[in-house]
């Protein structure tokens, strides 16, 4: 399951697909989805917002820790994708990368503690978090999840699929409910 091919689609309402990006991951895709985001919810500030915070973080955690990379012109790219999905009660943000086994063992630890908390306590952990010193293989990651759950203000979906015995498919799924 190579994502190195980009693919990028807007408004597909036939399964509910408003942006969508699949391939490199570099500055460009980053703030042509991101504008693109703005100006779909332009109506909806709160929303827009909302949709947006998320979607920067997902494809910030992509564009750091996907550990499949395209050499272009000599520099490296991160691989991977993000969507917005509209469903019945909101949006849903999607985000697909491949990530090293260490990497997800640390994030398979640290979502089920995220997921039982309330906002409150998730503003009091990801201060707790920022006070401890930089893990090794992060760049922040554990600060990102919290965020995305303290904005979303619901759990986090998050799967993993294992590709061989050093990597694994790391899946977000994130809802925002578009009543707020």
């Amino acid at each position: 399951m190579s994502m190195h091919t980009n693919s990028s689609s807007y408004l597909n309402e036939t399964d509910g697909i408003i942006v969508s990006h699949s391939g490199v991951i570099n500055e460009k895709v980053i703030s042509e989805k991101g504008g693109l985001i703005r100006e779909i919810f332009k109506d909806n500030i709160y929303l827009s917002r909302k949709i947006f915070s998320i979607y920067m973080e997902l494809i910030q955690n992509i564009y750091y820790y996907s550990s499949e990379k395209v050499d272009i012109n000599g520099k490296d790219y991160s691989v991977g994708s993000v969507k917005v999905v509209k469903s019945k009660s909101g949006y849903i943000i999607q985000s697909c990368n491949l990530a090293e086994k260490n990497f997800v063992d640390n994030i398979q630890k640290k979502f089920p503690v995220i997921n039982t908390l309330n906002k409150e306590k998730l503003r009091k952990l990801k201060i707790e978090q920022r006070k401890k010193p930089q893990e090794e293989l992060s760049k922040g990651a554990g600060i990102g999840l919290i965020q995305i759950a303290i904005i979303s203000e619901n759990p986090l979906k998050i799967f993993f699929q294992s590709k061989n015995h050093t990597q694994s498919y790391y899946n977000i799924h994130v809802n925002v409910d578009a009543d707020h």
